[in-house]
């Protein structure tokens, strides 16, 4: 489950969209970075409140799953009922993000390109609810 966190991390840090018309990239917290350019998605477009609302999401669900993990090793105490919430989060973050944007923009898949910062948060999402889940079904047998 810590591994889950570490990639949740990575995920915040990384871009999540390529946009090649423009050769720039945007994180899922709003920052844009072309060649020429590095700014903040502008408050008034949905790209903006999608942005701050998968952030959250997986800034949440990246600390409950370090949280249950840290636990789980320090403590030697399964949390894995936090683990699956934790990776349950980390799945909702960019569900919205890029199931919001798709639906604002028909076309966005033509010159929008998924970046790494979009896919890590299912893979950590995947992980922390397959460790939660194995744990629960460890400690009933």
């Amino acid at each position: 489950m810590i591994l889950a966190g570490i990639l949740g991390i990575v995920s915040i840090f990384t871009p999540t969209i390529y946009i090649s018309s423009e050769d720039a990239f945007i994180w899922v917290w709003n920052l844009y970075v072309s060649s020429d350019i590095v700014d903040f998605v502008q408050t008034e477009e949905v790209l903006f409140d999608l942005g701050v609302a998968a952030t959250l999401f997986i800034t949440i669900g990246t600390f409950v799953t370090l949280f249950s993990g840290i636990v789980s090793k320090v403590k030697d105490k399964r949390l894995n009922l936090f683990a699956i919430i934790g990776g349950v989060l980390l799945l909702i973050g960019p569900i919205i993000y890029l199931g919001g944007i798709t639906a604002e923009e028909e076309n966005l898949w033509e010159y929008f390109t998924v970046n790494v910062g979009s896919i890590l948060p299912f893979f950590a999402g995947g992980i922390a609810i397959l460790g939660g889940v194995m744990g629960i079904l460890k400690r009933k047998s």
